[in-house]
Parts: structure tokens; sequence; C-alpha cells
């Protein structure tokens, strides 16, 4: 009997304690059947020599926004490595604008207010707009500044009369009309007009984000919301266009989607203990689908922003109390309704993920988390926590005891660690965007980047990780680099447990998924450096070169 393919002549470093490298990886139909010479080469149709290079198991970004990567392919390119000053931004927007067909909507994506100095204004984007409406999204993508046409479109003519809703903000001028930016949940105000996608439009944009990772080595994602445009997602058909991209052949990643909890309804009159069920039709939950896209945790965002400021924290932010301001951010829901519907998820038989970025959010976080676990345990629940920027000793200490995944963005560190620390000041900077304190706390965490909010490359969230260094070149708390061996864990063992998943992928070893990703260098003995440099030569995914060449 003849396999599929060898891949011989490298060096694996396979992820497994047992067998910690290998010099070859035998596939057949998708999956790894043999290590080192276990089978001679003659019992493979194709033989593939790496001529020595090292190879790693798959990359797995935990949390990474797909169907906007491939959205911002679509838009106009915001981010700081775009655009430097306001002046750039508005010709930016000025450009695609005088190209858009007239009556389009202009969106662009990806502006930091801490890179121009402020939020552009509506009065800036009206003087480029061309007579189009135009939103940009905040790199956060807790916040968006529209122009006054997309007001007017949407019910709210020349800016004024513009609701506050809870868990929002809409900044006004003396005279009551509103700025431009919209904060939080008040984004829905103008997003909810803008033309909705349809299943093969979200289908696009998966393809597309599918594309781009792949060529950064990674083969499995979990898309952190969908289905709730005017929360997280592209629109309410969200699973319908993943579908149709995988049907297609064009979901070249192994996807898992993360339904956002206003998805969730309650399941008639279920209850248990006083509490009732919250759940999708037919009984869908966490777990449901096959290798290459299956049903996740159901997401919420607790908070908002760090660098938006509008993360909820348990003291006031350190650049808004220098500037004579009270803010301490602010839960998206009132705390009655997250308990109620997170609760309901979990005896519904949800894994959860919770968005707590403050560290008042994080308590409030944990507080309904530990009550769902004691109201209806389970003991394998692996509830996340998505990014935990802001923790203190003994909220890690708790974070561990009650079983939880805290899921963290070492990119954070170098793209908005300096934003980061102006917000927090020198003191509470120290609590921020911690990592080495989860791996002291024996908490086996996964490796994420929140992209688009930054870049994707694990490569480059490697460095981060291991370097902890900002974009002005400053060191961002060292005391929590953690090593590369640590890293890639994270990056594959970590992000595999962290949706269920580690039976299939993580690992390179004998009936594991053969995805694997060749290296420029080796990562285990470059530089640290130098690790950024270092490129992704091949990405393979079930055994097959998706991305790349040997």
């Amino acid at each position: 009997m003849q396999f599929d393919a060898l891949y011989t002549n490298g060096t694996f470093y396979t992820q497994d304690a047992a067998r910690p490298t290998a010099g070859s990886v035998g596939v057949h139909r998708g999956r790894i059947i043999s290590l080192d010479d276990e089978l001679p080469a003659t019992n493979f149709r194709e033989v593939f020599d790496l001529r020595g290079a090292a190879a790693v198991p798959g990359f797995n970004d935990a949390h990474c926004h797909l169907s906007h990567i491939g959205e911002a392919t679509m838009q106009v390119d915001l981010r700081p490595a775009a655009v430097r000053s306001m002046a750039e931004l508005l010709a930016a927007v000025d450009t695609f604008a005088a190209a858009a067909p007239a009556g389009s909507w202009v969106l662009g994506q990806g502006y930091d207010q801490n890179y121009l100095g402020e939020h552009p204004t509506a009065e800036q984007l009206d003087a480029v707009s061309h007579g189009h409406p135009v939103y940009l999204i905040h790199n956060s993508r807790h916040m968006g500044v529209a122009n006054t046409r997309a007001f007017d479109l949407a019910g709210f003519p020349d800016r004024r009369s513009v609701p506050v809703p809870d868990g929002g903000a809409v900044p006004a001028d003396a005279g009551g009309r509103a700025l431009g930016l919209l904060q939080e949940t008040a984004r829905a105000l103008v997003m909810d007009h803008i033309p909705a996608n349809t299943a093969a439009d979200v289908a696009a944009r998966v393809a597309a984000g599918s594309n781009a990772v792949l060529q950064l080595g990674i083969t499995s994602i979990t898309e952190p919301g969908i289905g709730a445009p005017d929360h997280i997602g592209m629109s309410r058909f969200d699973l319908a266009g993943f579908q149709l991209a995988a049907d297609r052949g064009e979901l070249g990643v192994r996807a898992t989607v993360m339904p956002y909890l206003t998805t969730l309804h309650r399941i008639g009159d279920a209850q248990l203990g006083g509490h009732p069920l919250y759940g999708l039709d037919l009984g869908l939950r966490s777990g449901l689908g096959d290798d290459f896209l299956r049903i996740g945790p159901v997401k919420v965002l607790s908070d908002g922003s760090l660098i938006g400021r509008s993360a909820f924290m348990c003291c006031d932010y350190a650049a808004d109390l220098a500037a004579g301001e009270h803010n301490r951010g602010l839960l998206q829901f009132p705390e009655s309704d997250l308990r109620e519907r997170l609760i309901g998820a979990h005896l519904a038989g949800w894994q959860l993920a919770v968005h707590a970025i403050g560290d008042a959010a994080l308590d409030v976080a944990m507080d309904i988390l530990a009550d769902a676990q004691q109201l209806l345990p389970r003991p394998d629940a692996r509830h996340r926590l998505e990014h935990v920027s802001v923790a203190s000793d003994s909220q890690i200490a708790r974070i561990a005891g009650l079983g939880l995944i805290p899921v963290p963005q070492g990119r954070f560190i170098h793209e908005l660690g300096d934003g980061a620390a102006r917000a927090m000041g020198a003191e509470r900077a120290r609590l921020t965007y911690r990592v080495k304190a989860f791996l002291d706390a024996g908490i086996d965490i996964p490796a994420s980047t929140d992209a688009p909010v930054v870049d994707a490359d694990p490569i480059l969230n490697i460095a981060s990780l291991v370097n902890r260094t900002t974009a002005s070149g400053a060191e961002f708390v060292p005391e929590e680099r953690i090593t590369v061996a640590q890293a890639v864990r994270a990056y594959t063992v970590g992000s595999a447990r962290a949706v269920h998943q580690e039976k299939d992928k993580g690992t390179l070893a004998h009936g594991q998924l053969a995805d694997f990703v060749t290296l420029s260098e080796d990562l285990y003995t470059v530089p640290a450096s130098e690790i950024a440099s270092v490129k992704v030569t091949a990405t393979i995914v079930g055994g097959r070169i998706a991305a790349g060449s040997l």
C-alpha cells in the first residue's frame, strides 16, 4: 500500500514531551502515521526534502477575527503601518472616496489615535468624503468615527439629538452636536445603517482572510464573535458564510467560530436552580462540526478597550486623571444581564468566552463564572477569559483556582504598549499584558493576536512575547518575558486545548492532523533580537502544501 506523503530531512519540534523532535513525518489521509524511520520512503507516493529546515506544528491563533482580516483587504487601510499622521489618514480616505461608486459607503479600519494624536472628527471626514457616508473603525474595534452624511442616513440630521445607549458613549460639542466618535454599544447607531453583508459577502471575506493567514503559517484560528453585527460579526449569516467558504474549498484554515452571546435565546421555559437556560435552536452548542469548521465557545464583550480607555478598571486611567477627568471605563452590559445570559449558556452546555480587559471587568467575569460552576459543576468546561490585559497576582491566582483559561495577545505589547503605558501610568502598567505570571501559576495558556487589531504574524507575536519591547523601543514589563519554547507551545498545544481540540492538533504525533510549518531559520536557536526576521517558508495543512514552497 502506498501512503500519501513523507516530509523528511527536517528538524520537527513536535511539542510532544515523549518525543520532542523528529527528523521526518509521514502523512496519510491528512493525519500523521509515522515519525522518523518508522516507515521507509518507498512506502509513500510523494517525498519532500526539507533540506534541514526547522518545522513546528501549524500556528493556531486562539483569538483571530479571520473575516475582518479579509474585510480589511477591501477597505481603506488605516493601520499605523499605513498611516502615521492625521494628514495621511485623511489623504487615504480622500483617495478611496474619490474612486468609490456614487452613493456607496466608504469604510476604513485600523486607525489608532495614540499614533495620530487624536480621533478624526466628522467635520474632518466631511471635507474628504466626496459626498459619501464614511465610517472608520478604530483598531481596537471598540469604537469608530462617522461623518455627517453617515449620521444623516442613521436618522440624526446634522449630528444632533444622538442618543447615548447603555454601555456606550457619544462625545458631543458644547452645542450638543456629536463630534463623530461612537464608542462601544453606540457604534450600532451608525453601523446598523451600513448595508448588511450577505452570506456570500461573508464567504468572500473568509476566503480572503484565510489566504492571508496561510501565508503566515497559521493553520487554525478561533473567530471570537459571529452573528451579531451590532456587537461583533459581519452579519446575522456569519456561520452560513463560513460554511459557504468551506463548501467552495476556500476555507483553507481550520476555523472554530464563537457565536456572540446575544445570538443565544431562552430555551423555552427550561430552568435549573431558578436560572433560565440560553442556547440556539435544535440544541446546537460548543463542539459541533468537523476538522475544518466547528462551533466553539459563546463569546461576550464584558467591557471595552484599554487603548481606547473604555475597559472597566478598578480605578481611573492615569492619563485621564492627569487631564483632570475621571474615567474608569465601563461594562457593555448591566452585570445582571451578563449574569443571566452567561449562567444560562453554561447550564445549556456551552463553553464560555468572556472578553475582560480591565481588572474590574475581570472580577465581574470571574464572579459570574464561579457562580455558574457552583450551580452546575462541569469539571472540564475550560471557560475562557479573553485578553485579561490588566490583572493582579491575586486575580491570576483566582483564575488558576477556578480552572479558567486566559487568552493573552503578545503582539499588543509591541503595537499597543506605548499607548497602554500612557493610559495606565507607571505603577499600574506593571499589571498590564502579563504572560509569564500565568505560566508561573500553572496555567496552560494559548497564543493569539486579535488580528486585525494588530498584525496576525505569529513570528512577530513570538518575538513580542520573548522580547517585550514597544514600537518606540521601550521595555514593557520585562519580568513577564517568556522563552521561545513556551511561546511555541502556547501557539500550538495551548491554543488547541483552549477549544478542546488537543486530541487532533497541537502536537506532531501519531494520529494528529498533519498541520505544520517550515521556517527559514530555527526559532529555537536564533538570538532573541533576530526572531522577528524568521520567515515561514511553507504551510502544510492536512499533509498538503497550502502556502509557500519547500
